[in-house]
């Protein structure tokens, strides 16, 4: 029997040990090449053997006696231990999909060797889904071990407990903070179970089965063995309480709640054989920050560690070999692992493996497989990858034909984030996920993944498939009517930035139809405009359109809306060169409020805006610079006649290599207001526009006009040198 002594404060720091729990080990077995893929992995606590990938069942080798015919489905796996150096039996765990024929608590699962000679074991996890993990006693002189199941009518098992490990269980927990252990185990009986699994070692910072800000209980029960004979001082350091217990004996306790320390003042001495001890270690975490660590300082150690890994006794991991089901020569069955993700705003995206461990059936053998995925997507490969959209409980579906047979396996599978990684900062890229959904069937994806895909193409700016996916969810008679109009919105956008101004047109024009709030229907209408002016320079039209939206939708409340039309109208004027009726639909947009300044906090905007357009041009960041542009039109409209904003947009235009834009901007100023103060370099501008564009008979008119119009500008000189340079007016001789 351990004895214990407190300890007041020691002076070695834990800050090692809380650098570790952000990062902490995976469950010891999850390396093994034979496992399902892996949950992320610490160093394989087995030996080198357990490195090879397991020969599958000779056709040769007798198959082993069924336990009884009350279990109807068996599964053979591959478990290779050292043997016995500590009292007890070596333990293995399984991991595999149980397709809905276990019991939802697992009392129908048994684990024997040689067909019927029963071993112990115990279900550690039901769930999620339809996964089913389960340890069991494992001997060196055994390889082959087999899991049965699908006995509904099955008493539970003996009670067995591994003696190898370290368990973590966790269980979602409500209520008020415990501050003794038996608190603690109360309320544990009381709470939900989330996950359980080996794991490497007491150092976390995160919950490894789910969200971390969320409030749980974490047990961890594992056997260790000290490296030799001494005092141990034993140490804890959590967010929430921490209680740590050896040999059944309360060892160190630091009830909450408070937050993580820096130091070993809450240890205990232990004195500890170099032999198997059992450690139990309990925190009661009220959600972020989480952290709990045990940690030791051995004899003559001169600091503290986190209990490393090599202290706990190996548990290995069972290779899944075949599912068997009485009778039955070929037998579907896969299981599957997360193998990456990805993340844009609010939303991820999750790539699934599936691995096909039928029996009986193999491509070179003849076999065909189908898969349904649950989400409407579907695959004919052997063992595919799949991304989902959206997270969930999926009903993943395998169908194997080899010539007149067939079988078929269907099991519930979590989608979800990998949350052994969720301390980690690498993530998949974005779009290779796209990529690979834009590949989807949208008419068969289910609705909450269709909405995603819209969502990560948008993200990605890839418009074909966008406008694709948003028709088909358009088309869907479960899509909520309060989200037409912002997806039909998007699909216009989309059909704009893809070129087709006429489809955009379309699609709004049926949007506009088919949704009833007034102000969206409002703002279908002002779109149309906007693409006839701006897309499609259809002048005429856009003003009609515009017209439509001031006279229908006057009452609707859309005041940016209408605001929106009287600048549009403006643009029309001013590109027809009538710049009072210009000047007087902005002066309408204006008096439309959309912020309040006073004179002088208007100038400070105008120039803050101007400078930051400026800025963003010299840097090439179009995208910001065209952002500002828009934000100061809409604010001042007026502006648009004053000539500053339409230099620098022409400038902008210019710089990015759209000349035939920029010349249009600067010649729609100077035509509805020659007497702008940038006339001249607006003029100049267009000049230069009409020499990149190979016409410089015509940008010598230009230049002509700046100088003989505006003899009082101050940038007449320059106009005049370059009108020299070009050969001078036209008309003289060069």
């Amino acid at each position: 029997m351990p004895c214990f002594r407190a300890v007041a404060v020691l002076t070695a720091a834990l800050a090692a040990a809380i650098a570790l729990a952000a990062a902490p080990g995976p469950p010891p077995h999850a390396a093994a090449a034979t496992a399902p893929p892996a949950r992320p992995g610490n160093a394989v606590a087995s030996p080198a053997a357990l490195l090879r990938a397991p020969a599958s069942p000779s056709a040769a080798e007798p198959a082993a006696p069924w336990l009884s015919p009350e279990w109807t489905a068996r599964r053979t796996v591959e478990a290779r231990v050292q043997p016995a150096r500590h009292p007890g039996s070596e333990v293995a765990v399984c991991t595999f999909l149980h397709g809905g024929l276990a019991k939802p608590d697992g009392s129908d699962v048994r684990v024997a060797v040689r067909g019927r000679q029963l071993v112990g074991h115990r279900v550690i996890c039901m769930g999620p889904g339809d996964l089913c993990r389960v340890a069991f006693a494992a001997a060196s002189a055994e390889t082959r071990y087999y899991v049965y199941y699908g006995n509904p009518k099955a008493p539970p098992p003996d009670p067995w407990q591994p003696q190898r490990g370290l368990l973590l269980e966790v269980r979602r927990w409500s209520g008020p903070q415990p501050d003794r252990l038996e608190q603690v185990q109360a309320a544990w009986d009381k709470a939900q179970p989330i996950g359980a699994d080996f794991v490497s070692h007491v150092s976390f910072a995160f919950n490894p089965f789910g969200e971390s800000d969320r409030p749980a209980i974490y047990r961890f029960t594992g056997w260790f063995a000290p490296p030799a004979t001494g005092a141990y001082t034993m140490a804890t350091t959590s967010s929430g309480g921490s209680w740590m217990v050896i040999d059944g004996q309360p060892a160190v306790a630091w009830p909450g709640p408070h937050g993580p320390l820096g130091d070993a003042r809450h240890a205990a001495l232990v004195a500890l054989t170099a032999a198997p001890h059992k450690l139990e270690y309990w925190n009661t975490s009220p959600g972020n920050p989480t952290t709990m660590v045990a940690a030791w300082q051995p004899p003559q150690a001169p600091r503290f560690e986190v209990v490393p890994a090599r202290a706990f006794l190996p548990v290995v991991e069972a290779a899944l070999l075949e599912l068997d089901l009485p009778g039955e020569r070929l037998v579907a069955d896969f299981f599957a692992s997360n193998a990456g993700e990805t993340w844009w705003p609010d939303q991820y995206a999750i790539r699934m493996q599936f691995r096909n461990l039928s029996k009986g059936a193999s491509l070179t053998g003849g076999a065909r497989f189908a898969w349904d995925f649950g989400d409407g997507q579907t695959s004919s490969a052997a063992s595919p990858a799949h991304v989902y959209l959206a997270a969930g409980d999926y009903t993943v579906t395998l169908k194997c034909i080899r010539l007149a047979d067939s079988s078929t396996f269907r099991a519930k599978v979590r989608v979800d984030r990998n949350w052994w990684k969720q301390t980690e900062s690498g993530i998949d890229p974005v779009r290779r996920y796209a990529e690979d959904a834009a590949q989807y069937d949208f008419s068969t994806l289910d609705l909450r993944s269709l909405t995603a895909a819209v969502s990560l193409f948008d993200r990605e700016a890839m418009s074909e498939p966008l406008v694709a996916a948003a028709a088909a969810l358009l088309r869907r008679p479960d899509l909520r009517e309060g989200d037409v109009p912002r997806l039909g919105l998007l699909q216009a956008e989309h059909l704009r930035k893809a070129d087709k101004p006429d489809e955009a047109v379309a699609a709004l024009r049926a949007l506009e139809a088919r949704i009833r709030p007034p102000p969206a229907k409002a703002q279908a209408a002002a779109e149309i405009g906007d693409v006839l002016l701006k897309d499609q320079r259809r002048f005429d039209e856009a003003e009609k359109e515009f017209q439509r939206v001031l006279k229908t939708y006057a009452a609707s409340g859309a005041d940016a809306i209408l605001r929106r039309a009287h600048v549009g109208l403006g643009d029309i004027w001013r590109h027809r060169g009538d710049g009072v009726k210009a000047r007087a639909a902005y002066a309408a947009a204006a008096a439309i409020k959309v912020i309040s300044l006073s004179p002088s906090e208007a100038a400070i905007r105008v120039g803050t805006l101007a400078r930051y357009v400026e800025d963003y041009t010299r840097q090439a960041q179009w995208e910001w610079a065209f952002k500002f542009l828009d934000d100061w039109a809409w604010e001042f409209p007026g502006d648009k006649l004053a000539g500053n904003w339409s230099y620098l947009k022409a400038s902008a235009l210019l710089a990015q290599g759209d000349k035939a834009a920029a010349l249009a901007e600067a010649l729609d100023l100077t035509g509805a207001n020659p007497q702008s103060p940038y006339a001249v370099r607006l003029l100049m501008l267009a000049a230069d526009c009409h020499v990149k564009l190979g016409q410089p008979d015509k940008a010598r008119l230009l230049l002509q006009a700046a100088v003989e119009d505006y003899p009082e500008d101050p940038d007449q000189a320059k106009a005049r040198a370059r009108l020299m340079a070009l050969g001078g007016p036209v008309g003289e001789k060069k």
